[in-house]
């Protein structure tokens, strides 16, 4: 199989990305893997630093983009348009494409199998769905309407407030049409990671859909992993939960100190749990976690 992979990174994650990006190669070892690492203005060059560390990997290939300047977390849809677009004008014709988040842990190494058989579909994209909270699913159906409520934004930067701006459509409000009426709801597949067909990847690029600005026209919704589930559906390809295809799936996307340590997350045998970041608790969460497998991914 040829699998693509986005796999994002900025300054922050420096100190736990190469263990996420080590744990996915492992995964994905028996099969023909393009990197698109797209590094935004590390200091330290975290990408390049990946590059290097996994150079000589067998059937694994990189390419590092560096932003000069951070578009911030305002701007990660355009980031994310920009990684599709890049991907699905590679010549390795990809059966499928991870978006992968750096914070994510993987902790079973038979997450391979869903790789391995035919489980996957062969259109549309595949991961764990996470439910829309009302306000926001509001504010999905608001930025459809021509006019209405924008982010503000100061020298360029997108901020938390609204304002009475919106004076035309937003970049997608023909996609987000399309969707709603293909049965676009109240769940949708979260961002940390996401699998997606190939065929879904290249008819965006047909229709010229990852040629949109999304910075060039924003509402109130900006998140990339909302913005790739309206982009599936707008084709009316189908959103499949890992649950359907694992028969014993299991995993924490909202993973907290108050949930349990790492004696709880294998004995739960979560395949993965998200996020794991650079603070005091993240890594030492890591670090007992791969204790626990000593080094390695655990089998099961």
């Amino acid at each position: 199989m040829k699998i693509g992979v986005f796999f994002g990174v900025y300054e922050a994650e420096k100190a736990f990305a190469q263990q996420t990006l080590r744990q996915l190669l492992d995964i994905l070892q028996s099969h023909d893997v393009h990197v698109l690492i797209l590094d935004d203005a590390s200091p330290s060059f975290v990408g390049q630093s990946l590059q290097a560390a996994f150079s000589e990997r067998e059937r694994v290939t990189f390419e590092v983009i560096r932003n000069e300047r951070s578009s911030g977390f305002r701007g990660a849809m355009d980031r994310t348009l920009f990684a599709f677009r890049h991907l699905a004008r590679n010549t390795m014709e990809f059966d499928y494409i991870l978006r992968v988040d750096a914070d994510l842990f993987f902790n079973r190494k038979d997450l391979a199998g869903i790789f391995e058989s035919d489980l996957l579909p062969k259109e549309g994209m595949v991961g764990t769905f996470a439910e829309f909270r009302g306000r926001d699913f509001i504010q999905l159906l608001a930025d459809i309407f021509p006019f209405g409520f924008r982010r503000r934004q100061v020298n360029g930067v997108v901020e938390h407030k609204w304002e009475l701006k919106r004076m035309k459509p937003v970049w997608w409000w023909d996609m987000g049409l399309r969707a709603i009426m293909n049965g676009f709801r109240r769940r949708f597949i979260g961002g940390p990671f996401q699998i997606i067909a190939g065929v879904t990847l290249r008819e965006w690029a047909r229709r010229g859909w990852l040629d949109r600005k999304p910075l060039a026209g924003l509402g109130l919704v900006f998140g990339e992993d909302v913005m790739s589930n309206v982009l599936v559906k707008a084709l009316n390809h189908p959103l499949v939960d890992l649950a359907e295809l694992v028969p014993d799936w299991a995993c924490d996307m909202a993973i907290n100190p108050h949930k349990g340590g790492p004696e709880f997350i294998q004995a739960n045998r979560y395949y993965l749990v998200h996020p794991l970041k650079g603070d005091a608790w993240g890594l030492r969460l890591r670090q007992d976690l791969e204790r626990l497998q000593g080094g390695r991914l655990s089998p099961h």
